[in-house]
This record gives C-alpha cells, structure tokens and sequence, in this order.
C-alpha cells in the first residue's frame, strides 16, 4: 500500500481519537463476563472523559508578549468556560467569552482562533461549536504549556488538551503525554487508545515499514489497551493496520481479518473487517 493511502488511513484513526465508539458484545457463551467487563470499562471510561473535556480548566498565567489584554482575558474566559453545568438551551460561548475583543493571537493559533469565531455565536451548531471550542481550548492549553516538561504536568485536563492538540503534528508529545495521563488515570481507557494510534502513526510513517523498535512498542500498547478496551471496535481496527503494514505479514494480516469478521456476526462490521483480508 502506497505511504499517502496510509497517511490517510491513518488520519482517519487519529481524528476519531475523541469521538465515542459503539460497544460489541461476543456470541461467545465463555467470555460474555469478560465482554461485559470490558463494557463496563468502557461506559465508564465515557463519562470521566465526558467529565475531562466538559470541566472548566484552571487558569495558565499568560504573558503580554503572547497576547493582547483582551485576548488574555479571552483566553481566561475560553479556558474556564464550564460545559458541565445544567443548560437549557446550548449557550452563545462566542458573546460570553468576549472572543469578538481578541483580534491579534500568535501565529499558532490563529487558524483555530477564526473557525471558533465562525463556528460558535448564537444560534450556532451545538455539536460544531464544541468540537471547535475543544480544538481550540487544547492549542491554546498546549500553547501557554509549551515550556513545561511533560513530567511536570500533574493535571489531567491538561494532558488531555495536549494529546488532542498534538496527535496529528506532533504524535511523540501526544504520546508521551497520554503515557503520563496513563500515570494519573491507570484505568482511563482513552489515554490507552490515544497511545495505540500515535505508536500506529509512528511505526506506519517509515515507508519501508522496518524500525522494530516501532513496532515493538506498538504491540505493548495495543496489549495494554486491550485490558480495558477489549470489544472496542476501533482497537481491533488499529491492530489490523498493524498488522497489514508490516513487512512480509500480509498472511497473517489476512487471518487477523478473517478471525475479526467472524467477531462480529449479524453487524456491518463483519463484512468490512472481512474486507482487509482483500488488501
């Protein structure tokens, strides 16, 4: 498979890092306690990262050569924006954080400084708004973090910021910062998984496939992912990359695709991961 088809194989994972995955059940009589074990892992992994991404983030202090007063107070106001509180109505977080008076932001954040301005106002896209409140929240985070080690970072609000803001144009700090999180948070699934697609993303950028080391350190995160994340079926699609870009693997890549077919008897997802034993 040509590199660009797998940059964008890939780009598909990385940008499905923070949505929701769908639950599987097995057909298997034997292993539903561990089906429903790892379902429970997972509904609960939901909601402490519903809680992480909705929570308020504490202030960072900025300095006047990172940004103007109003874009300060802005940044102030975006980070600390509550999502977690009852609404009745999705709120203008545009007109409340007074974007409208920051008009000068650095060069690394100008990008998604525009898309929450267009994106987010009254009567805005709830759903849009939020994926754009979040992307620009985790530059932003990133960016007033950006002197600190990540050893320094105790805050998982902020490790989560940096693994979003970071998983495409800089997959090692969004993997070293998931690890960390992993640290905090040992049963955070998410923090697992965002290190299974940024150790994919690594291994898979050689076009000749052969750094071992990559592919070592691979096959120890999926294993630690799959203890809590087992029936997710966007980790057994990960693994299926895996095993599809290595060199000289395509035999065993096709098993692995056979067997994860016949995972998913009645779903849609038998016949598509029966579809890469075709690669």
């Amino acid at each position: 498979m040509k590199k660009r088809n797998v940059i964008i194989l890939v780009g598909v994972l990385l940008s499905a890092a923070i949505l929701w995955w769908g639950l599987a059940q097995t057909q298997e009589n034997g292993s539903e306690e561990a089906g429903a074990e790892s379902e429970n892992h997972l509904a609960e992994n939901q909601e402490k990262m519903a809680v992480l991404y909705q929570a308020p983030r504490e202030s960072i202090a900025a300095s006047g050569q990172e940004g103007t007063r109003e874009c300060i107070e802005f940044w102030n106001n975006l980070r600390g924006f509550d999502l977690t509180r009852q609404q009745s109505e999705f709120p203008d977080i545009k007109t409340i954080t007074k974007s409208d008076r920051c008009s000068t932001v650095p060069a690394p954040l100008k990008n998604l400084h525009d898309h929450f301005n267009k994106t987010c106002g009254p009567n805005a896209n709830s759903s849009q708004c939020l994926v754009a409140l979040y992307h620009y929240r985790a530059a932003l985070t990133d960016f007033l973090t950006r002197n600190l080690k990540i050893e320094q970072i105790t805050d998982p609000k902020v490790l989560v910021d940096k693994v979003l803001a970071n998983r495409e144009i800089n997959p090692e700090l969004s993997i070293k910062a998931a690890e960390k999180l992993s640290e905090l948070e040992p049963n955070l699934y998410d923090a697992k998984k965002a290190q299974v697609l940024g150790r994919l993303f690594m291994a898979t950028k050689n076009s000749a496939g052969t750094n071992e080391d990559a592919w070592g350190a691979l096959d120890e995160a999926i294993k630690s992912a799959k203890e809590l994340g087992g029936s997710d079926p966007e980790l057994l699609e990960a693994e299926l990359m895996s095993e599809l870009f290595r060199p000289n693997n395509l035999q065993r890549a096709e098993e692995k695709a056979k067997d994860a077919s016949e995972d998913f008897p009645g779903e849609w997802r038998g016949p598509y991961f029966a579809a890469w034993a075709l690669f």
